[in-house]
């Protein structure tokens, strides 16, 4: 665009270093004026981060912008400003004064090699945000499918709370017992309550307490060999107000006491691992192995498998045993099924533990909900943060496009008045340059595509439930980068189309 200026500068004698300096002196100054609004907008954007960073990720806190930061963006911004000046200005050294000031006279600028240089940029561009496109959909995609996941029990309407009973006031299951009967008596009687159970811990909520079991009539396997079953000491009732489905036989009743038949119901993973096409129920089975002094222990019920320990991976092998049949693995949360906002009685079941024990504590009142919202923070912040810099790429592009776009109606305007004195209708030119911009996008999503089936499989890990190569979000990134590219050429294709011949062929 300024070549013709450059060449009557250098014809009326300025200097060629004289050039060079105005060009890097334009550059630097605005990449400097760049980089400090990039800084600004960086203050602002990580004040606003920081309140969506799960509290899983450590040393969130300590994220900020320091003086490495300042310097770094400092250095950026020079040496953006000093390539992208020295470039331009290169190109000008080696100007050649009649031929361009011949050119002026005429439009060939389209198939300058200035022209393909910017061509190439956008195409860089494309590509790049293709691969952040492509990446950002497969997480989104990803955590679509980890949200419609069955984690085996009904979040919704589910207040749970931690009660942990202190050793030294209640050592036994006899001392603990009375306590949580009465608890769960008058939670019970509350307004709003359909149900209320006790557990040694809830799902995703601790990853502990597991080990082997031995199952009568089948032979221990070596000890590295026989896997961890995830063990719950729970509470009558505790099913229903979890919303786990009992599959096949029974709950625990008021009639499984400490003097009664020990009694446990295990996952369906459990039952298809140690009696495969069996019914499980009436077997038995004992913690450890066949020959530990552990009593044995009837299987009464089967459950469905739950995500106990991790929401992404797949559930593990589970039992569950009667809380007033275990000396340890003592009841620490309460979990209450309600009608109305599950935190709405946090408040009242705080105050009656406090009614039976003023020096009970309680804590970590939360609904169900949250907990497996916090499970799932990790990759619902990773899917956000690379979808922002998916959106900024997006931007960058269609500026890029539009700037492309805009210059090359400028450089053609003669070109295009002459077009539409010949007869060429306005449609023609606005076909021709959104043509001109789609085939550089056209190109860039190709290169795109090639680049994203590869490096795709290195997010392979991150995914769930959704191929690294999946086709719908690879077709779908196509079709919107596609039509970000009409899009950002047709305001400049419009602008074409309004070219005054007669001031098209004085043009220059």
């Amino acid at each position: 665009m300024r070549q013709k200026e450059i060449a009557l500068r250098l014809a009326l004698g300025a200097s060629r270093s004289r050039l060079t300096r105005q060009f890097l002196t334009e550059s630097v100054l605005l990449a400097a004026l760049g980089g400090a609004f990039g800084l600004l907008l960086s203050f602002v954007g990580l004040n606003i981060l920081r309140t969506f960073i799960p509290p899983s990720i450590s040393q969130a806190a300590a994220i900020h912008i320091d003086g490495k930061v300042l310097l770094f963006t400092l250095l950026i911004s020079l040496v953006t400003g000093l390539i992208f000046g020295l470039a331009p200005a290169l190109q000008a050294s080696n100007l050649g004064l009649n031929e361009t000031l011949k050119e002026g006279g005429r439009d060939s600028g389209a198939g300058s090699r200035g022209n393909r240089l910017r061509g190439f940029l956008v195409i860089s561009e494309v590509a790049v945000s293709f691969l952040l496109l492509v990446g950002a959909g497969l997480l989104i995609n990803s955590f679509m499918h980890l949200r419609k996941l069955d984690p085996g029990y009904r979040a919704d309407h589910l207040l749970t709370m931690k009660v942990v009973l202190p050793e030294t006031k209640y050592a036994t299951k006899e001392q603990r017992a009375p306590f949580y009967r009465e608890l769960i008596r008058r939670v019970q009687a509350l307004p709003g309550v359909q149900s209320v159970a006790v557990a040694s811990n809830l799902p995703l909520t601790y990853s502990g307490d597991s080990m082997p079991i031995g199952a009568e009539g089948r032979p221990d396997p070596p000890p590295d060999q026989n896997p961890d079953v995830i063990l719950r000491s729970v509470s009558p009732g505790y099913f229903s107000t979890m919303g786990i489905p009992l599959v096949e036989g029974r709950d625990f009743n008021e009639q499984d006491k400490p003097d009664s038949v020990r009694v446990v119901v295990v996952s369906e993973k459990t039952a298809r691992y140690y009696w495969p096409g069996q019914s499980p129920i009436g077997k038995r089975l004992k913690p450890g192995s066949t020959t530990s002094e552990s009593p044995w222990r009837e299987v009464i019920g089967v459950v469905k498998d739950v995500r106990q320990n991790d929401f992404i991976a797949e559930p593990k092998m589970q039992m569950y045993m009667a809380g007033e049949q275990m000396n340890s693995f003592a009841p620490n949360a309460v979990v209450a099924r309600t009608t109305v906002d599950p935190l709405s009685l946090g408040t009242t079941i705080r105050k009656i533990v406090w009614d039976i024990d003023k020096d009970q504590p309680v804590s970590d009142i939360r609904s169900m909900e949250e907990i497996v919202s916090r499970a799932v923070a990790r990759q619902r912040f990773s899917t956000m943060l690379l979808g922002i810099f998916a959106t900024l790429a997006l931007v960058l592009a269609a500026v890029g496009i539009y700037g492309v776009m805009s210059y090359s109606v400028a450089q053609r305007t003669r070109e295009i008045g002459i077009r539409m004195a010949l007869g060429a209708q306005r449609s023609d030119v606005l076909k021709m340059t959104v043509k001109q911009g789609v085939k550089l996008v056209v190109a860039g999503v190709a290169i795109g595509l090639v680049s994203a089936f590869v490096l795709t499989r290195v997010m392979a890990s991150l995914l769930f439930g959704v191929s690294a190569t999946d086709p719908t979000t690879f077709i779908s990134i196509s079709a919107v980068l596609l039509v970000v590219a009409v899009l950002a050429s047709y305001i400049p294709a419009l602008r074409a189309t309004r070219v005054d011949p007669m001031v098209a062929l004085r043009y220059q």
